[in-house]
């Protein structure tokens, strides 16, 4: 099972050495999604992390970015994906990889051109308090719904991570049980990969 970490949404002092030591201990992809985040920033953090991880980095936004440091992953917004699909912009970007995000499963099948899509929150969010998870314990995925890779996103620790495996996704993203408590980021890490 895939392994993502999405990026902290507030700017940590040690956030690239965090990064770094997640993909030496086994990180897939990571994705930088910064809102309220300047592209000065995002530019300096990249060129923080070591360029031997660069194209396991996936954008949320300065997409312009990717030609500076060979990044390969571009991930839209929900939002974005449907503008562009209303527009009737196709997106055949050729050895790009393509991320989006989902909120109900029959959506995935309007994905084309996506590689894998966010599908959550599986569990109440541990990063949004009150944000409730919207699959039951007994979800069951029986059939391929699409060729896009389906990732649980939403409240994933070691305690559900049984759960989500037996849910049938292709892979999962944390975010708050790695960087709520940035001084675990790497236990905490550890405890899902090696179960994985």
């Amino acid at each position: 099972m895939n392994v993502i970490v999405i990026s902290t949404p507030s700017t940590l002092s040690n956030e690239a050495k965090i990064i770094n030591t997640l993909f030496e201990n086994g990180l897939d992809v990571f994705h930088l999604r910064k809102n309220s985040g300047t592209r000065s920033y995002c530019k300096q953090l990249i060129s923080e992390i070591d360029e031997v991880y660069h194209n396991r980095i996936a954008l949320h936004q300065f997409h312009g970015l990717t030609a500076d440091f060979g990044i390969n992953r571009l991930h839209y917004k929900e939002q974005q994906r449907k503008q562009l699909q209303q527009a009737k912009t196709g997106l055949n970007f050729k050895d790009t990889v393509l991320s989006t995000s989902i909120h109900q499963l029959e959506d995935i099948k309007d994905l084309k051109g996506f590689d894998y899509t966010f599908f959550g929150p599986v569990f109440n969010s541990i990063s949004k308090p009150g944000y409730a998870g919207v699959l039951g314990a007994n979800f069951r995925l029986h059939l391929r719904l699409s060729n896009t890779k389906l990732i649980a996103l939403g409240g994933i620790n070691t305690s559900n991570f049984d759960e989500v495996s037996l849910m049938g996704f292709d892979g999962l993203a944390l975010l708050g049980f790695i960087w709520n408590d940035p001084s675990k980021a790497l236990s905490n890490f550890k405890s899902i990969k090696e179960r994985c």
